[in-house]
Formats: structure tokens, sequence, C-alpha cells
């Protein structure tokens, strides 16, 4: 004889059970989407509070950005001021006619200048960085900048004077942090004849220098003797075309310094 289904018990005894179990399923539905609703709006709460405190930061971060633009803007970095010794007279090894300074006579003078550190204000011209010596090849180099110079270089103690306009530097960068300043200045020269100079002068246009420089900064010349030169035609080089001849050697120094030691 087959068992009735449900193992033997009354059909109302089935019903309950039924019903019993709707029951519990029901709450449990109820309680799952209640918690679903309420972590939702933890989430909600979450994000928004994350979105206040971003809002926060990038105006905390934004204004005082703005504000050191406008201090730059306002205070460019100043010049750096030197006063040049420089000592014009034949040099061992010069390429120089040898008839210029034969007879050991030499010429002394000062010029006061200016190395302009503004960043792009002080970039010098294309016509006065088409002066320059381009002679680092292969190595770096700063973008060319202005020297501004006094209006006439200072002769026999200042007796005597000679024009000059200015003219601009470069830092080329060397290997292990060294580097060196270039720089030139165009001057009115000295007459070639009929001074009491004799067989040495100061030759008319660009005078170039170059001296070390520390931490890559106009700031830290070198206080040694370095050369003097200019540009001329000739064929030491092994054929013709323009070439740097040394006629003489200067000193850098602090301006400050070298008003105190001068008095001028």
């Amino acid at each position: 004889m087959t068992a009735p289904p449900g193992g033997g018990r009354q059909p109302e005894a089935l019903i309950s059970e039924a019903e019993d179990l709707l029951a519990r399923a029901k709450k449990i539905r109820e309680s799952i989407a209640n918690e679903k609703l309420e972590g939702g709006e933890q989430q909600q709460s979450q994000d928004v509070e994350e979105d206040s405190s971003n809002s926060l930061t990038s105006v905390s971060v934004e204004t005082p950005v703005a504000a050191d633009d406008d201090e730059n803007e306002a205070n460019p970095l100043p010049s750096v001021g030197y006063r040049l010794y420089i000592d014009i007279g034949r040099e061992d090894g010069t390429w120089m006619d040898p008839r210029w300074g034969a007879s050991g006579k030499r010429i002394e003078f000062t010029i006061d200048v200016d190395f302009s550190n503004a960043g792009e204000s002080s970039l010098a011209s294309e016509e006065v960085s088409a002066r320059m010596v381009k002679d680092n090849f292969g190595g770096k180099s700063s973008p060319i900048y202005i020297v501004d110079s006094s209006p006439n270089a200072r002769l026999r103690g200042g007796f005597d004077k000679m024009g000059c306009s200015g003219g601009a530097y470069r830092i080329d960068y060397g290997q292990g942090g060294r580097a060196t300043v270039r720089f030139h200045l165009l001057v009115d020269g000295t007459p070639e004849s009929g001074s009491t100079y004799g067989d040495i002068w100061v030759p008319k246009g660009c005078l170039y220098f170059s001296i070390p420089c520390f931490a890559n900064n106009v700031k830290n010349l070198s206080s040694k003797e370095s050369p003097v030169t200019v540009r001329q035609i000739g064929w030491h080089t092994g054929w013709r075309r323009e070439e740097s001849r040394i006629v003489g050697t200067f000193r850098a120094v602090p301006i400050d310094d070298a008003k105190r030691r001068d008095g001028y």
C-alpha cells in the first residue's frame, strides 16, 4: 500500500507548515532589502563627504601657487655686477700680427658690467646673440642673456676713456659640474697709430671673454686670470677663416668689493 504524500501527515498540517515557510521567506526578503537601502545611503553619504574634501583641497592648493606666481613677476632676479680688470698686450702663443705689441707695452683698463639674470626678460636680441662664438660643439649651453656695461672703459686711471656698448653671455656646461661663462663686449678700441700707446692698441669690435664659474651661476665667477680674445681672419687653422686670437688677460671682481678697494 502506497504511503500518502507528506509522510502520512494530514493535509491541514502540510498547509500550516507551508504558510509558516512563506511568512519566514517574506521576512528574510524584507530584511535583505532594508540592508541594501541602508548600505546605499551610507555609500552616498561617504561619496558626498569625499567630494567635499576634494573641493576643499583643490582650493587650498591653488591659492598659494597663484600668489607665488604674482610674487615672482613683481620681484625678478637682480643682475650680477662685476668690475673687469683688463690687461691688453702680447701673450705667448698668440696669433696676433707679429708687429702688434712687439715692444712689450700694455694697455690696462677697467669696465663695469652687469650680467642680467631675470629670465626671459634678460634674453639678448638676435643681433647681439649672433656675435657669440659658436664653439660649444656637442655640449649643453644656457640661453644667451644680456650683459650691460658702463658707457666707457677707464684707461690710465680715468684720464683716458674708450667707448663700450655692452654685449651678451651664456653658460657652457661641462662634465663633473664644471661650467664656463663666455661673453663679449662691443668696444670702440684705441687708435692703431699716432697714440702714446706705441705699437699696442685695443682692436675695435668685440672683445671675447671666458671664465670658469661655480654652481652654474654668474654669481660665482672665478677670481683667477682668464683670457681675452678677438676674432680675426687668418690661415693658422689650415684654411682662411675667422679665428680666435689672444690679446690679453682679465680678472672679474664683484662690483661692491671693487668699489671699496678703488674708491669709486
